[in-house]
């Protein structure tokens, strides 16, 4: 298993110095109608939003509003290093309040809140994400997302089956002969999967799955 911890720990070090050198009224173009501002006032609140959920048995308060208070950076050094202290001091298996109702653990919340900010930080400053970290986030995807999306009716998918492939690495979804077959870096599948890069999976990329 990923050591979700240690991965989160870097990637919100590396999403704070990409906060702090970006243009914060750059259109982002994976989030269409938001900025480099918009994008880093969501990541910071989703974290203040993680953190609560930690100590809580229903789902809390939700409020991007307070991240844009003072410097874009700052707000989120501070969200994302009280989110990880407190995650640091749960083991994986902690009660914590969790949109899955299968896991409610802080476990989740561990990997859930590495890939949140694993897609935005390419957002704010496009780079290739790790093997390890994309091929989690694309398991992620397939395996609980879109299942998620399709059984609350919030998106349908093509019939048929998407095949992915990477180096030593395959996935598939759907049921049926392929009607989408994609190969490449398991970074580029996995932004492909969120509406975002250079590979274009159709109707799958982004099908019903939130900024």
């Amino acid at each position: 298993m990923a050591d979700y911890l240690a991965l989160l720990q870097s990637e919100v070090a590396a999403m704070a110095d990409a906060l702090r050198t970006a243009d914060p009224a750059r259109p982002v173009p994976g989030c269409p109608g938001w900025t480099v501002q918009d994008v880093g006032a969501h990541v910071t609140g989703v974290h203040r939003w993680a953190r609560a959920a930690l100590d809580s048995d229903e789902v809390p308060a939700y409020d991007e509003r307070a991240a844009t208070d003072g410097p874009l950076d700052k707000a989120y050094a501070a969200a994302a290093a009280a989110l990880v202290a407190a995650l640091a001091e749960r083991p994986d298996d902690a009660p914590a309040w969790t949109f899955d109702r299968h896991d409610r653990t802080a476990g989740f919340w561990k990997r859930r809140q590495l890939h949140e900010v694993a897609v935005h930080r390419w957002d704010v400053a496009p780079y290739q994400l790790t093997d390890e970290v994309a091929e989690d986030g694309i398991d992620e995807v397939l395996d609980f997302f879109l299942p998620r999306q399709i059984a609350m009716g919030r998106t349908t998918v093509p019939d048929g089956t998407l095949r992915l492939v990477a180096p030593g690495r395959t996935w598939q979804f759907g049921a049926g002969r392929p009607v989408v077959s994609v190969e490449g870096a398991p970074s580029d599948l996995l932004l492909g999967l969120w509406g975002r890069g250079d590979v274009d999976l159709g109707t799958w990329g982004r099908a019903g799955l939130t900024p």
